[in-house]
């Protein structure tokens, strides 16, 4: 593990160096042992090592490690493992996420990425779906990332709240978009009118958050956990995004235009909610008409 993390660490260090900023020093010895006895199993070498050298990333404003997915220290660690042994007393073990994953990264939107203690393997939980294999271990994992760094099959921008992403996910999502929408909604998705409220607000979209602006002053940050529901609507025909929040929120409604120029990464975004049904939503896009249609597209 540790020649392959020397590797992928002088490539991200080239190619993503703030990735590596985000990165906490290494975890103590007597850390690590608290934790396995606090699951109550040792962890795979090759994890084990890793979290010696960093002990995940900041929880701070961070770009992300891999995809959507950010490396959670021992201490979120430890808190992921009780609440899913708590869902799993609940739901039980095949509605759950089974009993030896271990969680190490998270989405922000209940996915996890998780080691398997008695395999090494490396899986993704996905919350309320179905479940994926990701690598063998977890040193073939950070081996996967480093081939595609060497590659330059990634794309990376800090500002989003993603790690790196690989470019093959970004083109099947641009291609998905592409036959879910017609022509002129491509046109919506590329021109746009920051004002069409008669304010100066603007947003714009992480995997974490969608941070307010007034003009270039940034009022606030609303995390996609906050949202409650989202609902279609329109104005003289155009299609309007509204997402609810809780009340007594400030504000309790943010209501977005289809015509903004980011409309792709706030679909993008969209698609990440628990339950969210992308084919709902592109016929209630493709669906509003009059004044008075609303669709609730997804509710928490």
């Amino acid at each position: 593990m540790k020649k392959i993390w020397s590797k992928l660490e002088g490539e991200l260090t080239a190619k993503a160096g703030s990735i590596i900023e985000s990165l906490n020093l290494g975890a103590e010895e007597s850390e690590i042992e608290e934790l396995e006895e606090n699951i109550g199993q040792e962890l795979p070498t090759d994890y084990r090592d890793f979290l010696l050298a960093h002990n995940g990333q900041s929880q701070e404003s961070n770009p992300g490690f891999f995809d959507m997915f950010s490396l959670m220290p021992l201490e979120l660690v430890q808190e992921s493992w009780a609440e899913l042994e708590n869902l799993r007393d609940d739901a039980g073990e095949e509605n759950a996420c089974p009993g030896d994953w271990l969680p190490f990264a998270e989405d922000g939107s209940g996915d996890l990425l998780c080691v398997e203690l008695e395999s090494g393997a490396v899986s993704k939980f996905i919350n309320d779906d179905s479940n994926e294999a990701i690598a063998d271990s977890f040193e073939e994992w950070l081996t996967d990332i480093y081939a595609t760094l060497i590659n330059a099959e990634f794309t990376f921008d800090p500002s989003s709240g993603c790690g790196i992403e690989p470019k093959v996910q970004v083109e099947e999502e641009e291609e998905e978009g592409a036959t879910s929408t017609n022509d002129e909604d491509d046109v919506v998705m590329d021109e746009g009118n920051d004002d069409d409220d008669g304010n100066s607000q603007t947003y714009t979209f992480t995997a974490k958050v969608i941070e307010i602006f007034e003009g270039e002053e940034k009022m606030g940050a609303v995390p996609w956990g906050d949202v409650t529901r989202v609902r279609v609507s329109s104005y003289a025909g155009e299609p309007l995004v509204s997402l609810n929040l809780p009340e007594g929120n400030d504000p309790e409604e943010i209501e977005l235009s289809t015509h903004i120029p980011n409309a792709k990464d706030l679909y993008k975004y969209l698609g990440k909610l628990k339950g969210w049904d992308s084919d709902v939503f592109q016929e209630a896009l493709a669906g509003a008409g009059g004044d008075d249609d609303e669709t609730v597209v997804w509710q928490r």
